[in-house]
């Protein structure tokens, strides 16, 4: 093979990795990372009444119950990871346009007192991944979420108060003004 070939092919296997995080300076202490600082900014929906919006929120993503997950997936055809599947309902149902990332999303939402949550409100998670804020749900009232929750299962509902996720809730967000 072809020395240029073969650096190319060895880039196109490192590279994803790389930005996985497998090659950081976690795993090589002589390695140094660097962040870069990134500017989110706010979403703040104030085009639409916050129940007609919430009911529209609540209708879009209860349709969506029962597609599969996939990392990475943004659309009905592909399945949805949990930022994925909030991006798709905001934007189909409200035409908002939202960062593709929990922790963007986080970022870009005002956090709110869990006793002003209300459907339609950003529901954030510490699940173990590479950011604080590392999933995603829909408040859809009564003390529920919907959510895609990890791969191998679908888009469904859960309580707030259900032991997993209520030890590793962060708090609640929201994009509409008040």
């Amino acid at each position: 093979m072809k020395p240029i070939i073969r650096t190319a092919l060895t880039a196109a296997i490192i590279l994803p990795l790389a930005s996985c995080g497998l090659f950081s300076g976690k795993h090589h202490p002589k390695t140094k990372t660097h962040t870069t600082a990134r500017t989110v900014q706010p979403v703040r929906i104030s085009h639409i009444d916050r129940t007609q919006g919430s009911q529209e929120l609540m209708l879009h993503s209860m349709g969506l119950v029962g597609t599969p997950y996939r990392w990475g997936g943004s659309s009905t055809a592909t399945g949805f990871d949990c930022s994925g599947m909030i991006q798709f309902v905001y934007k189909n149902a409200l035409d908002v346009s939202l960062p593709r990332t929990a922790r963007d999303m986080a970022a870009a939402s005002r956090k709110i007192p869990d006793n002003q949550l209300k459907a339609g409100d950003l529901v954030f998670f510490n699940t173990g991944g590479s950011s604080q804020y590392s999933h995603v749900g829909l408040y859809i009232g009564n003390g529920e979420f919907i959510h895609a929750p990890s791969s191998g299962k679908t888009i469904k509902t859960e309580k707030l108060s259900s032991p997993y996720y209520a030890k590793h809730y962060l708090g609640a967000h929201t994009f509409f003004t008040e």
